[in-house]
């Protein structure tokens, strides 16, 4: 797609990008995974789960990477979504983060979020071996949207990380994760 396509008209389109892109690594991951033995949840929940998780970070790479892609001419941003807050592609080119970019930027974050939530179930119901990973994946991510709010929303400019420090500090939280069999939904 990325050799053809370079505007996404709405979220069903740019949704099907990260379905391809991250969503079926997702799904193929689990029979990598495996479910926990004792699992409370459904199989399709757990892949459900695991396909959320896939897209969830799909849209955080392309939230993180705005600037960049829009130094190759791409615009990985949903562009009636754009319009809606009286944006456009004219003004990602630009790189001037304005209130209008700050409130679009952050429905574009709380609706990563909301995949991120749903991934929660699945990743507690894997083998419990492989969990730490997958919620490292989660945190992780989930952190690259806060970096984003803490740089004002300058993803124009600016790329949102997490640095290596902090990434190795939320190893023991990610770990505590795993222990775990419930969903622990963040409250964004």
């Amino acid at each position: 797609m990325d050799t053809r396509k370079f505007r996404y008209e709405n979220l069903q389109e740019l949704y099907l990008y990260c379905y391809y892109v991250a969503g079926t690594v997702g799904l193929m991951s689990v029979p990598v995974m495996g479910i926990a033995p004792d699992s409370s949840s459904s199989a399709q929940s757990i892949y459900n789960g695991a396909l959320n998780l896939g897209v969830g970070n799909q849209l955080t790479n392309f939230l993180r990477d705005v600037g960049e892609d829009a130094s190759r001419g791409r615009v990985y941003l949903p562009q009636d979504k754009l319009a809606q807050f009286v944006l456009c592609d004219k003004d990602v080119f630009a790189r001037k983060v304005t209130d209008n970019w700050r409130e679009f930027m952050k429905e574009q974050i709380k609706r990563a979020r909301t995949f991120f939530n749903m991934a929660e179930e699945g990743a507690s119901q894997l083998d419990k071996d492989s969990r730490w990973p997958v919620w490292s994946s989660l945190l992780i991510y989930r952190e690259i949207l806060d970096a984003i709010e803490e740089n004002d929303y300058d993803n124009l400019t600016k790329r949102a990380y997490v640095g290596r420090m902090k990434k190795y500090l939320m190893l023991p939280q990610a770990y505590n994760r795993t222990q775990s069999k419930g969903s622990l939904i963040f409250p964004y």
